[in-house]
């Protein structure tokens, strides 16, 4: 784009010049013209024609040689400017030609790497996308197989809860069918001492009578 711009100015800058060296040009062929034409016409005249038209010529040319200096000079001072601002541009062109082409030559492969790393990251992208719906139905699938996994661990639970109630409560009725035998337990005790009791009173009773009758013997 800046090779288009400065391409354009110097262009333009031509144009300017070739108009103002045709007008230079076309300055001089009419005063030339003018110098043929007043030629015959001073031939054919008497001198004191002659003398009168070369008077006047002369105060016109006096008169105008002023003014076409000031334009001439002004058109050199246009031109000369014009020159410098053509040789910056030019200068401006040839450096902004070695910054792209250093750019070019420095960037190009950076570019080239970035683009293939770039490349290959769509590429996984690409891939880690195709694999995704697996992905998801393989998960869908485990998370299914864990929620039936989770029913029956629940289910046992229940009844593993159930169980242990029972248990609790078959315990909680032995507790008190051992307390009641341990009860049982102590009365028979009781019951065992005084059948004792009496069963010697009775073998003291039977006794005596025989140990008399040895006695007498």
């Amino acid at each position: 784009m800046n090779g288009r711009w400065v391409g354009k100015m110097g262009t333009n800058m031509f144009s300017r010049l070739r108009t103002l060296f045709r007008r230079r040009n076309g300055e001089c062929e009419e005063t030339g013209v003018r110098k043929k034409d007043a030629g015959p016409k001073s031939q054919r005249k008497s001198w004191r024609n002659r003398w009168s038209l070369g008077r006047h010529r002369t105060t016109r040319e006096a008169s105008s040689q002023p003014s076409t200096f000031t334009e001439e000079a002004q058109q050199m001072e246009i031109l000369e400017e014009l020159s410098i601002k053509l040789q910056s541009m030019k200068y401006e062109r040839i450096q902004l030609r070695a910054i792209l082409a250093s750019y070019t030559k420095k960037n190009l492969n950076n570019r080239l790497n970035s683009f293939e790393m770039m490349k290959k990251d769509h590429e996984r992208v690409m891939s880690d996308l195709q694999k995704l719906p697996l992905e998801i139905s393989d998960s869908l699938n485990k998370c299914n197989q864990l929620i039936e996994e989770n029913e029956s661990y629940s289910y046992l639970h229940s009844l593993i809860l159930r169980d242990l109630t029972q248990v609790k409560n078959h315990v909680h009725v032995l507790r008190l069918e051992k307390r009641k035998l341990w009860e049982e337990q102590i009365a028979l005790r009781g019951t065992c001492e005084e059948v004792k009791k009496l069963f010697k009173e009775v073998l003291e009773k039977i006794c005596e009578p025989c140990a008399e009758d040895l006695a007498v013997v």
